[in-house]
């Protein structure tokens, strides 16, 4: 609560500046039976608040973004986030445009989780252009740059990813994207043969640590994942030269819009690994709570998607949707329960059904979701089944010329 007695004052500032432009204040509440995504499940609440701000300059943009999320039976992972930047948007001519923006920001968890406290710098490069009337090619590059009070978790990376998108008279879009990333971890570790014969399957957070002690240097003790967790960010070692991982990836979008109130689409995505590594022991995905260890550079795999969008009386947008994938993460073993290593590469297959109700009036916006997911794993941890259910509010309140 100190963090949200923080957060007012700042939101107070950024609501006297807003005058210039344009406000949006939001607030969802979101409930889960499985907030680590773990075989022995744990649910919680999380309720979120957040104000954003944005100021246009003809061609020139300013913004900022605070946000505070609380969870209500673990509250230690509770963190307030703050972040801000400005973009610039040129012209070429009738056909072509240029986009560049540059964004810090600032990431803040109570003691127990002090380590994933971090500042990032990001960059964005991007272009749009018309190859015909009814074809459009973006390209768009991003450097970013994440420091944690634990270093190693430290991280430079660079995306670039180029889409085509093209339309039809007969309603149907078709869309290709392909990507390529690659993610460098400036402080990782070598594991002592001590820590490298595997994690504690019953080992859990304890105060004032995440399993690393104070002082930020590795050192053997309990890892994330709560009482679920099976304790396996284990590192005793000594720092090593920087590590990083390589990816590449496609995908592509089949969408057809059927008479004025139905539109179907069909998604499908491949991602590989090209070379390197994760200097992890184990990835652990959280529900709404950002973990370190995960991202998308921590799989290879594919999903296949498919979404019915219909609008249904009194102007509601009705999204529902199936996801359908299987993850391999590069590197990381399966373990037995009892902390005996299988040696297999962890695999994912998981199912996801969405449902998503929206009412959007002139500058207020309504929603409600539900998701149910099914993850089997050849890691007996991370079999699992459970359901998410969110609503929130979006208020948009416009000042100035601009809207």
């Amino acid at each position: 609560m100190k963090k949200l007695g923080l957060l007012i004052p700042i939101l107070a500032m950024m609501g006297g500046a807003a005058a210039a432009d344009t406000l949006v204040l939001t607030f969802n509440q979101y409930a889960t039976d499985n907030l680590y995504q773990m075989k022995s499940a744990f649910s919680d609440q999380i309720s979120q608040i957040d104000i954003s701000w944005d100021k246009s300059l003809k061609s020139f943009s300013f913004f900022a973004d605070a946000d505070y999320s609380y969870l209500r039976n673990t509250s230690r992972l509770s963190d307030l986030r703050f972040n801000g930047g400005a973009d610039y948007l040129y012209s070429l001519g009738q056909k072509t445009a240029l986009y560049f923006s540059l964004e810090g920001g600032a990431a803040l968890y109570r003691s127990e989780y002090k380590d994933f406290n971090h500042s990032t710098l990001r960059a964005v490069a991007a272009m749009k252009t018309y190859l015909a009337p009814t074809s459009i090619l973006k390209v768009n590059a991003q450097t970013e740059y994440r420091s944690y009070s634990l270093s190693l978790f430290d991280f430079v990376s660079q995306t670039v990813w180029a889409s085509l998108d093209k339309y039809f008279e007969t309603r149907t879009t078709l869309k290709a994207d392909l990507g390529w990333g690659y993610k460098y971890y400036p402080h990782p570790v070598v594991l002592t043969d001590a820590a490298a014969a595997g994690p504690s399957p019953t080992a859990t957070p304890v105060s004032g640590s995440s399993g690393y002690g104070n002082s930020g240097a590795p050192g053997k003790g309990p890892g994330w994942g709560g009482q679920s967790g099976r304790g396996s960010l284990f590192y005793s070692g000594t720092a090593q030269t920087g590590m990083g991982i390589q990816i590449a990836s496609v995908s592509g979008i089949i969408a057809q819009g059927i008479g004025d109130s139905i539109g179907l689409r069909i998604a499908g995505a491949r991602q590989w690994r090209l070379s390197g590594g994760s200097p992890f022991t184990s990835i652990e995905e959280y529900y709404m709570v950002d973990n370190p260890t995960y991202d998308n550079f921590s799989w290879t795999g594919y999903a296949l998607s498919g979404q019915l969008t219909a609008e249904i009386p009194w102007d509601i947008e009705l999204k529902l949707g199936y996801t359908k994938a299987e993850k391999e993460f590069p590197g990381i073993e399966s373990w037995n329960l009892d902390g005996t290593d299988l040696g297999i590469r962890r695999q994912d297959r998981r199912s996801q059904l969405d449902l998503r109700i929206e009412k959007n009036f002139s500058r207020l916006s309504l929603f409600l979701t539900y998701t149910y997911i099914k993850n089997t794993s050849n890691d007996p941890l991370f079999g699992w089944s459970g359901y998410n259910l969110s609503g929130g509010l979006s208020w948009n309140l416009f000042f100035g010329q601009s809207q």
